[in-house]
């Protein structure tokens, strides 16, 4: 034995590892603009499904996400966020395994606040765009709401160079 620990040749890996776990965990960042999708029921012109697009505003800091979103006929792009009349606010805790604890909350109406179960999902994929080749990250939340009835969905990409 020349003085090195078992730990000390393996502190290379454990660092690497350690670095790749944190780096798959949603972290601290500015509010970013969503793509934001609802599919649900509609019962009254028979058991159909329909859906609605908008925009939505997602932050993520410390444990804590809060989404605020405005359907597409809301939107206004004079805006600083790029978003107009809020309709849903969902705010809760983003946890270690990225499950989301929620409350969503219909706003200008007299519905109740809802408890929402999520999760949060990221991917990358490398493309080839041309001559170049590029990072993809995907994101994605999606939430159902009440079980199979109604289903939010949130997705953003963010491409940068390999």
């Amino acid at each position: 034995m020349m003085g090195t620990s078992c730990f000390g040749r393996a502190a290379p890996i454990v660092v690497f590892v350690v670095f790749a776990l944190v780096a798959s965990i949603p972290n601290a960042q500015a509010a970013e603009l969503w793509d934001f999708v609802e599919v649900g029921k509609n019962v009254v012109k028979g058991p159909t499904w329909e859906s609605r697009r908008g925009k939505a505003v997602v932050e993520v800091k410390k444990g804590q996400i809060n989404i605020r979103v405005s359907y597409s006929d809301d939107l206004k792009s004079d805006a600083p966020d790029k978003l107009g009349r809020e309709s849903i606010k969902i705010s809760g805790k983003l946890g270690p395994d990225n499950s989301i604890q929620a409350t969503c909350v219909f706003l200008d109406t007299d519905a109740n606040p809802v408890k929402l179960t999520g999760r949060y999902i990221t991917r990358e994929d490398l493309q080839i765009w041309g001559e170049k080749r590029k990072i993809v990250t995907e994101k994605e939340i999606v939430f159902s709401h009440p079980p199979n009835f109604e289903f939010f969905g949130f997705l953003r990409q963010d491409a940068r160079d390999e």
